[in-house]
């Protein structure tokens, strides 16, 4: 994956999580203005409901008028007794007075409660106006209370609050059309906060970059001049070096060597973050060069008495940067013989299929911790670094295959138990 492509992605994370605080907090204070309004409105209601419950006169319960008088919304005033009927009441539409009772014919309180209730109204007439079907939302009080006759009886008192129910729908559609202005508003506003948050951390990365391509640059020319030097010193006084002489010589060339690649990876990484790296795609038959690239190594596993087995198809013809899958095959190979111990075994296998072909790379080394598995393609990260320092490994090995496989779209995974082996496999699908 490209760099500015990291980029993009965590402009785009930073404008999602921008947005998403933004709409958060409108919708958290939607939230606290709705409870608020809702709490508001409840004790308003409730305070009334009971302020008419416990309303005597003469130690009676007060039945207020509620046909020809205004009592603030209040729909109905029902005095029940153990029996279920109504000794008193008043109701602000008595041709309702079937529905209201049926509403409340199965509540029988204990102490005073209070519940929301639906009521479909059907067409009536009250003083000469036409009242329209409309189900209208009830907020009823009950009680229990002492009648006249020393008997037990319930009084219920509803109140009208479909007004409030309308006012919470409006206030509802307007903070659903705020919402969606405030989305519009917090995408935008969050995109440019996230391209400003970005631009420092693309200017480090830029020098960084440039930086490490500068100073990779100017680091192989005189580490070639030094192996030269080494080469030059080692012929012309070779034959009067003593032991230790040339036990240091070697070293010497095994580290300049080492740096040199180091060098060499460093740089190629840089260019590939840049996207200076171009890829010659042909396409080729596979085999016969897998099956060179693999002979390439056979020298370096018979050191070491490790058994190379190359598993190949009778052809395979596919496209791709040559000297890119070159190095791709080296440096798992390279990897393979490396942490594999003497007697060991290491296997090619090339196989093909209708949509993709893959090439796994098996070994009976020392195996991968699960905890490293994930980390294994990061730069300069190694499993053992004092033995991947004696071996002359720097870290960049697999971030460079990594960058090989996606570059040809394609996708690497590893598989290793500890002191078993691993199992690199690269999948690759045809390229048009």
């Amino acid at each position: 994956m490209k760099k500015a492509d990291v980029f993009v992605q965590t402009e785009r994370k930073l404008t999602f999580t921008y947005t998403w605080l933004i709409i958060l907090f409108l919708v958290l204070f939607s939230i606290i203005v709705s409870v608020f309004f809702g709490g508001m409105a409840y004790r308003e209601n409730r305070q009334l409901i009971r302020t008419t419950m416990y309303a005597t006169e003469n130690g009676s319960p007060l039945i207020p008028d509620l046909v020809s008088s205004d009592h603030e919304d209040l729909y109905f005033y029902y005095l029940v007794n153990g029996s279920g009927n109504v000794v008193g009441g008043s109701e602000v539409f008595p041709l309702n007075n079937s529905i209201n009772l049926e509403m409340i014919e199965e509540w029988h309180p204990n102490k005073e409660e209070f519940r929301l209730k639906w009521l479909s109204v059907p067409h009536s007439h009250h003083e000469g106006k036409t009242l329209i079907d409309r189900d209208r939302l009830l907020f009823v009080g009950a009680r229990p209370a002492i009648l006249q006759d020393g008997k037990k009886g319930t009084i219920y008192v509803a109140k009208d609050v479909t007004f409030y129910l309308d006012v919470f729908q409006n206030l509802l559609i307007v903070f659903l059309c705020i919402l969606v202005i405030f989305f519009i508003a917090a995408v935008w506003l969050s995109l440019t906060m996230s391209k400003k948050a970005m631009i420092p951390i693309q200017r480090s990365y830029r020098q960084q970059q440039q930086f490490l391509a500068d100073a990779s640059h100017e680091l192989r020319t005189p580490l070639s001049i030094m192996n030269t030097s080494l080469d030059v010193i080692e012929l012309e006084n070779g034959k009067d070096f003593t032991s230790y002489t040339k036990e240091v010589i070697v070293d010497m060339k095994e580290e300049v060597g080492r740096m040199s690649r180091m060098v060499h990876h460093l740089l190629l990484l840089a260019r590939s973050d840049s996207g200076s790296v171009e890829f010659e795609i042909v396409a080729f038959d596979l085999v016969p060069r897998m099956r060179q690239w693999v002979q390439a190594f056979e020298a370096i596993a018979n050191q070491k008495e490790i058994v190379l087995n190359a598993h190949l198809p009778r052809e395979l013809s596919i496209k791709g940067d040559i000297e890119r899958m070159k190095q791709l095959v080296y440096i798992l190979l390279d990897n393979a013989i490396k942490y594999t111990p003497k007697h060991g075994n290491v296997n090619v296998i090339v196989d093909q299929q209708s949509k993709q072909w893959s090439l796994a790379i098996q070994d009976t080394g020392v195996g991968i911790p699960i905890e490293d598995r994930r980390r294994i393609f990061d730069r300069f990260y190694r499993v053992e670094k004092h033995r991947s320092r004696d071996e002359g490994s720097a870290g960049l090995g697999l971030s460079i295959a990594k960058w090989i496989v996606e570059a040809h779209h394609g996708s690497i995974e590893v598989e290793s138990v500890v002191n078993q082996g691993s199992t690199f496999t690269v999948k690759f699908t045809y390229l048009e």
